[in-house]
């Protein structure tokens, strides 16, 4: 695979795991659910291709990781997905306590 590539899976597979992180902070079952299934198919493809990675392909993949995580900060400090969060039905502490 060529290096924009792995670039693109590198930062797309970081994403995935730094929003996660933001789904499970904030009890977001449904998207934690989803976005887990994503991430063990990224796990998968990333594992194949890392091991036929040239040091270009290395780079590249190094190189999109932190890009991924500064994008998902951001677009879970954005307006839209704020609304979503307190659009989804109560998480699982609400509707025990109340």
């Amino acid at each position: 695979m060529n290096e924009m590539g792995l670039f693109g899976v590198s930062f797309v597979f970081v994403f995935a795991l730094s929003f996660q992180q933001q789904n499970i902070h904030h009890r977001r079952y449904l998207f934690a659910l989803i976005n887990a299934a994503f991430i063990a198919a990224l796990n998968l493809f990333v594992v194949r291709l890392g091991a036929q990675a040239s040091p270009t392909e290395i780079f590249a993949f190094i190189a999109g990781q932190p890009l991924g995580t500064v994008a998902a900060m951001w677009l879970n400090s954005h307006p839209l997905t704020r609304k979503l969060q307190s659009s989804q039905s109560p998480t699982f502490d609400q509707e025990r306590h109340g």
